[in-house]
Formats: structure tokens, sequence, C-alpha cells
């Protein structure tokens, strides 16, 4: 293992919602008040007087949550002036703001713009009725379109769309028809993930599985549609235009080290990763973070493992400068197992999943890690 590092990229959790959608499994609030956002707001800034010197100028920004548009438009500026003064940027950071449609005004639009924000993920998740009733989706999306203009206008150049697939009820026509309503909007990338019914969630109290029987479609679906848009798949439920792909979330992947600042944020140094209290008065009085500490060897196969969900894998050259260490050294057997399952493939240059490989990942991951 290289060691530790200082932090490449900056995660922001914002844990506030206007209402908490079934599925969700993520730490927020949907019920909630000005005195909590502005005590939030406190901590945050604080956190980040206290972490910005441990940090590299940054490749990457992401607002996640909750909602981030959901704060109240001063106490959001705020937010945003305290990233930008306590951080170092380069004339290329990547800096995304996730966004419900309902929730993103022209005064959150216009804050963002003026502070940089050069993308914003949409969460999406279906344009059918039927599937956002069984999700237990929140919100609407009137006047999606406008504000999409606006966003565009405002000169923040890249949007993500968020869908999920494979849902109870759920046809592969309504998918193709979630899909086709979203080129329509031009997003240069497109985030669709296959349900996941999560222990704990609205969602798991009436629905207890899905139904596999359409994965498949769904997934070609995705490859087929998307890709006349120009989106190509370079990670399992990731779609990007050329050169649009999420550099914070691609840079995880590929064992890059990361700073969380909020309840529930994750920060990982290239060693250790940590997660703080997923409770936002605990984390208000704060309470220590839960360590997650592995052995060298192990830490280096979990990064190996991560690299594996995107289309691209690892060059043999990338992953040793990321780790100090040969990635035949590491897992060489294991590889040549995986490659006899035609599950990877592998070259002078690197190794990487193949498309069997990309649809069972878990298997590529249990064995490497």
């Amino acid at each position: 293992m290289a060691g530790r590092r200082p932090f490449e990229s900056l995660y922001i959790h914002v844990p506030f919602c206007h209402g908490k959608c079934d599925y969700c499994a993520f730490y927020s609030l949907g019920r909630y008040g000005r005195p909590e956002q502005e005590a939030y707001i406190h901590r945050m800034l604080m956190e980040m007087a206290e972490r910005s010197s441990d940090c590299a100028t940054l490749r990457s920004v992401f607002f996640g949550g909750g909602t981030p548009t959901a704060l109240d438009d001063d106490l959001f500026e705020k937010l945003l002036d305290g990233v930008r003064s306590h951080f170092r940027f380069s004339d290329d950071t990547e800096w995304t703001i996730e966004a419900n449609p309902e929730s993103l005004s022209e005064e959150k639009i216009a804050i963002m713009a003026s502070h940089g924000v050069t993308r914003l993920s949409m969460g999406i998740q279906s344009f059918a009725p039927r599937t956002r009733m069984t999700l237990g989706r929140r919100g609407h999306l009137e006047g999606l379109e406008s504000k999409v203009d606006a966003i565009r206008k405002a000169g923040i150049r890249h949007i993500n769309f968020d869908f999920i697939y494979n849902v109870p009820g759920q046809t592969p026509d309504d998918f193709r028809m979630d899909l086709r309503k979203a080129l329509m909007l031009r997003p240069d990338h497109v985030s669709a993930y296959a349900l996941t019914i999560e222990e704990g969630t609205a969602l798991a109290k009436h629905e207890t599985a899905v139904d596999d029987d359409d994965f498949l479609e769904f997934w070609r679906l995705a490859d087929d549609i998307l890709a006349e848009g120009g989106l190509r798949r370079y990670e399992i439920s990731n779609f990007a235009k050329s050169d649009c792909k999420c550099r914070h979330n691609n840079d995880i992947w590929h064992g890059a080290t990361y700073l969380g600042i909020g309840p529930a944020a994750t920060s990982f140094d290239g060693m250790d990763r940590w997660t703080q209290v997923s409770d936002l008065r605990k984390w208000l009085d704060g309470d220590t973070s839960e360590m997650d500490i592995l052995p060298p060897d192990k830490r280096d196969a979990e990064i190996l493992a991560f690299g594996m969900r995107t289309v691209d894998g690892w060059t043999w050259r990338q992953f040793a400068e990321r780790t100090g260490v040969d990635a035949k050294s590491l897992r060489g057997k294991e590889i040549s197992r995986l490659q006899q399952l035609g599950l990877v493939m592998t070259d002078d240059n690197g190794f990487r999943p193949t498309a069997r490989g990309l649809l069972f990942n878990d298997e590529i991951v249990m064995e490497l890690l």
C-alpha cells in the first residue's frame, strides 16, 4: 500500500429532504426546521475549517444527501460559500450537486452557477406515475424541461439524470419510455440503478423482493437506447458521453482519497476509511466516527476489486501507481481464475471485466477480496 495521502476530493452530505422516499436507504430527514438547518451549517463550517488543511487542490466536490437543494436559499448559499473559501480549486475542478426537480428554484440555480458548480445530478427515477408510486417517490416533475433550460442558460454545463429499473410492476416498455424521454432533454450522463430493496426502508414493508425475469432486458435496453444519444456504459450503473464521466465517482472507484463532511459522510485517506455517525443530533454533539481499518493487503485488494466496477478496469501501471503494489503479485491466481470463468480479460496493459463480468460483478468482487 502506498500509504496515507492528502484528500483529493470532497464529499458533503446534506441530510435534509422534502419527505423521505420509500426506497431510500441513505441517511436523511424528511422532517426538520430552520433550527436544525442552522445548527447543521454552523457545524459544517467548523469541520471545513478544521479539515481543509488535510486536502490537496480538489479534483472534485460532490454534494449528496438527502437533497442538498432542500436547504433554505440563504443557508444553501452559506454552505457553498464555505466550500469555496476553505478549499482550493483548480480551473477544472468538477463540482456536482444532487437535486430533485421540485426543489430546483431559479434562486438555487443562480447560487450554484455563481459559485462555479459544473454538474447537476437530478433524481428522476422514473417518468411513469405508476412506477413512481411503487417507489414511494416524493415530489413531482412539473416544469422539468424549463428547469433544464435554465440550468444550461446559467452556465452549468453537465447534467445527469438518475433512474431506477426492475421495479415491481415496471415493464421494459415503461423503462424504454423513461430513457427516450430522458434523451429528449439531452443529458450528457445517465445513472440507471437496478432496484435493491434495502432492509429498514418503507419499501421493504410492502415489497420484499424484485422479480429478476426482465433484468437482462432492462440492462440491454439501457445500453441500446442510451447509445442512441451518445451515452455509453462506463460503469455498472453509469452512462456518459465522451469526456463526461463523473470524475468524483470514477476516481473513488479507482482508490482516490476523499474527505467526507456531515452526518453519515465517509472519508478515505489511502489506508483507512471512516464514517461519521448517521444521526444529526449525535453528529452535532461530536460523536466519534465508525472506523474501517484493514491490513494493507486487504485494502489493496479492495481497491483492486472496486476498480472492476468500471468498463476500463485497471492498467497494471495505474494500479501500481495508486497502491505501490503489483496487481498480479497481489491477486494473480484469482485474476487467472476469473479469466477462465470468462468474467475478466487481461492483456499486456491491464485487466478489465468482460460484458458478462459487468453483469456478474459480485463474483469478481468476492474472488478478489
